[in-house]
C-alpha cells in the first residue's frame, strides 16, 4: 500500500467519525425546529452548518485519494521497501477508530451517569429528562456499542465491507 492509501484510508474513517457526529446534531435541530418561539436565523444557520457537515462526509467518503494526493507533500527520495498489507491496515485502521470513538463516549457516559447520579440523591428536588436528553444518552449508548464492536469486533467488520466491496466471492 502507498502512502495515499494510508490517507485515503484515514480520510473514510474521519468520514465515519464525522458522519456520526452530525447524526448526533440532529436530535438539537429536531427541537430546535419544533419550539414555537424559537428564532428562525439560528436555526437556520444551525440547519446550514449541520448540511455542510453531511457534505464533508460525502467528499471525505467519495474523494479520499484526491483527497490524500492534495494534502500529502511530492516525495524525492525512494519508498520504504517494508509495506503494510492492506487487510493488516484496515484493521489498525478500525481498531484506532473505535479508540476514538470510546473515548468521546466514554467522556459522555460519565457526564450522563454523573447527572443521573447527582439527580437521585436529591429527592427534594423533581428532576425530569428533557426528550434531547433522553435522545443524548441514547446516541451515547449507541457510539459505546459501536466504540466496543470496533475495538473487539474489527475482523467481522472487515469481512462485513469486503462483502459489500467485492460479493460473496
Amino acid at each position: 500500500m502507498s502512502r495515499e492509501d494510508f490517507v485515503a484510508i484515514a480520510s473514510r474513517l474521519f468520514s465515519v467519525y464525522l458522519l456520526f457526529q452530525c447524526v448526533g446534531m440532529l436530535p438539537n435541530l429536531v427541537t430546535m425546529a419544533s419550539q414555537s418561539g424559537g428564532d428562525a436565523l439560528w436555526l437556520a444557520l444551525y440547519a446550514l452548518v449541520a448540511a455542510l457537515a453531511f457534505g464533508a462526509c460525502a467528499v471525505l467518503w467519495f474523494f479520499p485519494l484526491t483527497i490524500a494526493r492534495k494534502l500529502l507533500p511530492v516525495m524525492r527520495e525512494p519508498r520504504s521497501e517494508q509495506q503494510l498489507d492492506a487487510s493488516i491496515a484496515m484493521s489498525i485502521g478500525l481498531t484506532l477508530l473505535g479508540v476514538w470513538f470510546f473515548a468521546q463516549a466514554f467522556a459522555d457516559a460519565v457526564y450522563w451517569f454523573s447527572l443521573l447520579l447527582i439527580s437521585q440523591r436529591m429527592p427534594d428536588m423533581s428532576f425530569v429528562l428533557a426528550a434531547d436528553q433522553v435522545a443524548s444518552i441514547c446516541a451515547t449508548v449507541a457510539e459505546l456499542v459501536v466504540a466496543v464492536w470496533l475495538l473487539f469486533g474489527n475482523a467481522g467488520i472487515k469481512r462485513l465491507i469486503y462483502r459489500f466491496r467485492y460479493g460473496d466471492s
